[in-house]
């Protein structure tokens, strides 16, 4: 018996086991049979539950395959320096070397106004 229990509940189950000797077969035979039908009625209902779970794993599985998919796919990058950055204009090595020295810091800032420009005098010249 569990010791951590309270003294009245030890003597309520000794009180419990006394009385349930003394029954005669009659009783005991009900109380079986009664116990015997509620087993029964709960049974099947253990069986749907474990005839589900393959269903259940199949779904979990699906569900971390598409978040593997989804969380390993390669992150949309940014045009690499060799394409052109403004559309209709061709990058350079000069070009690239007169931004990345960071002394124009200001031509950096209207880089629209010099796509419209660049844009100005290829309409001009064709």
């Amino acid at each position: 018996m569990n010791d951590n229990l309270p003294q009245w509940t030890q003597q309520a189950r000794g009180l419990l086991d006394e009385s349930a000797q003394a029954l005669d077969a009659s009783t005991l035979s009900r109380l079986n049979r009664a116990r015997q039908g509620a087993l029964a009625q709960r049974a099947p209902r253990r069986r749907a539950a474990w005839m589900l779970m393959p269903a259940g794993v199949a779904g979990a599985c699906a569900l971390l395959l598409a978040v593997g998919m989804w969380h390993g796919r390669s992150p949309q990058t940014e045009p690499a320096p060799s394409q052109p950055a403004v559309a209709g204009s061709a990058m350079n090595p000069a070009d690239l070397d007169l931004i990345a020295s960071g002394d124009n810091l200001e031509m950096m800032q209207d880089l629209d106004f010099y796509a419209w420009l660049d844009a100005q005098d290829q309409d001009n010249n064709g």
